[in-house]
């Protein structure tokens, strides 16, 4: 299908994009720059009258001319048209002229409902090929159904809105092909190929009707034809019309002809000044376009002959984008196998069709932001964007459809977040880092000041989420689904449940020998329903005494690696004697993952910290975590315990303070 700024007169092409006029060769025919912008006028209101006036006013502007350069003008393109240029630029007397692009030429970015021929229309093949692939979307058809109808519907005005790849148009051209069979008109006119303006919107709805005439004109659209038959009238991309949205809603919808119905498609619903209007509010129906349920995403890489065993990986990565879907199974077919990630190509295209509408650099780094961040709210964009804006860039966030709002603040959808962040790294990785630091250094502040502390470290355990040493040990999709508090009696079941299947018997005894003690913390850690799947014993080191100390191995063994030094009344030691989830803990686990950040809010929060220990049970399997990280594995502190290997690893917080630390783990290498 030509493209939407393409307009076709004969075998020869006005490309309104590049600014040129094309021959059937494909090579560029010169005209001069006044003559360019003539045609270029006519071309934008192809089959519609534009004055000698207007086109004086236009292209003359900076100049004081006679109506001998317009016909100069109109005599160059007549010229470059060949034999075509009487007949495709007509005179009209005394009043100007008229460009006829050639029949099935795509107008103003028109599409035309296919009409009985006596062949077959490539362009029907496909659409019947892509109609045999749609999936899903049956309660958004039912509502749309009515629009099609051969009655007229008591809604005559629908609205179809959601991000760019969701599959507004898919669900167009659904609705086309069920028109077609019950032998209703159907027109889509594409507004990213129409400027704003009334005039030029007249003259594209006039041409999806194929409405003749000299006058372009509101008249024209209630002429006997339409008024006498049953149609649906479709605008899709309807954000490009913004400017002339009001027109739009109060002036050439209410003139169209009663047996019409009008379904509008774009990215943002519509605000209250259509949802609110005394003339569309009761009249409208809005139809929200979601993420595909991952059944229905599976049926849709079926019919895309993805085979079922190759699915599951692009399930994961897609998160039931449509657009995504379709792109990864076109990858997969083109290179016989299964993408493992997002590539430069598909990047780039969610990125353009997602972000396209950022309306200046202040709002695409905003956007880059709520990239980078799990969570986005006003203070974030004051500290990392703009603080003068910032209340206006979290406005205009929460009103994108690929941002939702949550109890913390904004996430965006997140194959949106992984398409921008990984093209914001790859276009400028210096400035990507200095974004990821100014994140990390707000939520640092945020985290001292005791704001929402247990929720800030989960952000700042996300920020790290590109490091592959961390991707190893972590599951970053479950971030935030359990979290740690001090443990109650209620606890004591579900706590004895996961000491009982996590330890052998000496360690089961030591773990009640701490429990029952001053000196421990037990935490304990909880699904969303409030039911135990993990637990952690904190022991504070430098408030043991021997006794205690001599009945546990592995605490005696730490004891005599720090002797004195735990005994200075200034400082404070910890130790996380016991760390037990449910499950297995050596792969990423949910219950695991919140017990590590716990320890991680003690290293931030815990005033006059010295030295932190950590016992790890497996210690060679967590070590390249601990020591990647800047723990220490402690000489002479391995022991094994019912055949359980333990170590331990050890930092000093003096020697380099949290925030310090902190800034050096955040520069680990992205994957």
């Amino acid at each position: 299908m030509p493209s939407p700024l393409t307009i076709a007169i004969g075998d020869y092409t006005v490309d309104l994009a590049r600014e040129l006029l094309i021959d059937a060769r494909g090579a560029a025919i010169p005209l001069r720059p006044r003559a360019w912008l003539v045609l270029k006028l006519l071309a934008g209101r192809s089959g519609c009258l534009v004055s000698k006036d207007e086109l004086l006013r236009e292209v003359w502007a900076d100049a004081a001319v006679t109506e001998d350069s317009l016909v100069q003008a109109i005599g160059d393109i007549r010229r470059a048209l060949g034999k075509l240029g009487r007949t495709a630029v007509r005179t009209v007397p005394r009043r100007g002229y008229m460009l006829v692009a050639a029949e099935g030429g795509t107008g103003s970015g028109i599409q035309r409902s296919p009409t009985e021929t006596s062949t077959i229309r490539l362009g029907d093949l496909l659409r019947n090929e892509a109609l045999r692939r749609f999936v899903g979307r049956d309660a958004e058809l039912n509502h749309l159904r009515s629009a099609i109808s051969t009655a007229p519907s008591r809604t005559p005005l629908f609205f179809i809105h959601g991000p760019g790849g969701i599959g507004k148009t898919t669900l167009l051209e659904r609705l086309r092909a069920e028109a077609t069979t019950d032998g209703i008109g159907f027109v889509m006119v594409d507004a990213a190929g129409v400027l704003p303006r009334p005039d030029a919107v007249i003259a594209a709805v006039m041409n999806a009707f194929e409405l003749d005439g000299v006058t372009c004109g509101l008249e024209a659209l209630a002429s006997s034809r339409l008024a006498s038959a049953r149609n649906v009238l479709v605008i899709d991309s309807f954000e490009h019309l913004e400017p002339a949205s009001g027109w739009v809603r109060d002036t050439l919808l209410p003139s169209l002809p009663s047996q019409m119905s009008v379904v509008l498609a774009g990215r943002q619903p519509p605000d209250s000044r259509w949802t609110a209007h005394p003339l569309w509010g009761a009249a409208m129906h809005l139809t929200s376009l979601n993420s595909l349920s991952r059944a229905e995403s599976a049926r849709l890489l079926t019919a895309h002959d993805v085979d079922e065993g190759s699915q599951a990986a692009i399930l994961d990565l897609c998160h039931g984008h449509p657009l995504a879907l379709v792109m990864f199974a076109a990858e997969a077919r083109r290179s016989d196998r299964v993408p493992q990630g997002l590539g430069p190509d598909l990047v780039r295209e969610l990125t353009r069709r997602c972000v396209a509408q950022a309306p200046t650099p202040l709002h695409r780094a905003a956007l880059e932001a709520c990239a980078q961040a799990l969570t986005t709210t006003i203070p974030l964009l004051a500290d990392v964007v703009d603080a003068a804006n910032a209340a206006m860039l979290f406005e205009w966030l929460a009103a994108q459809n690929y941002v939702k709002t949550s109890p913390h603040g904004l996430q965006l959808h997140e194959l949106v977040r992984v398409a921008i962040d990984e093209e914001a790294r790859w276009r400028d990785p210096r400035a990507w880092r200095a974004l990821q630091h100014a994140i990390n250094q707000h939520l640092i502040r945020r985290l001292r000041e005791g704001r929402d502390i247990s929720r800030t470290v989960v952000e700042l355990q996300f920020l790290g989420r590109h490091s592959p040493l961390m991707q190893r040990y972590f599951d970053y999709s479950t971030l935030g689904s359990v979290t740690v508090g001090p443990a109650t009696e209620a606890d004591a079941s579900g706590i004895a449940r996961l000491r009982d299947a996590g330890l052998p018997p000496a360690e089961r005894v030591l773990f009640e020998h701490w429990r029952g003690q001053s000196v421990a913390r037990t935490l304990a850690a909880r699904h969303r329903d409030g039911q135990v799947c993990g637990v952690t014993v904190v022991l504070r080191l430098d408030q043991l005494v021997d006794r205690s100390v001599a009945v546990d191995p592995v605490v005696n063994a730490v004891w005599q690696v720090l002797g004195d030094v735990l005994r200075d009344p200034a400082n404070i030691s910890l130790m996380s004697r016991f760390t037990i989830p449910e499950g297995e803990r050596r792969g990423p686990n949910p219950a695991m993952n919140a017990l590590q950040m716990c320890h991680s809010m003690l290293w931030a929060t815990e005033p006059n910290l010295r030295f932190y220990v950590v016992a790890s049970v497996h210690p060679n399997h967590f070590a390249p975590l601990l020591e990647g990280t800047g723990f220490r594995r402690m000489p002479g502190c391995d022991v094994v315990v019912d055949g359980l290997p333990i170590g331990c690893f050890m930092h000093d917080w003096q020697i380099e303070p949290w925030a310090e630390w902190r800034e050096r783990a955040i520069d680990m290498p992205p994957s």
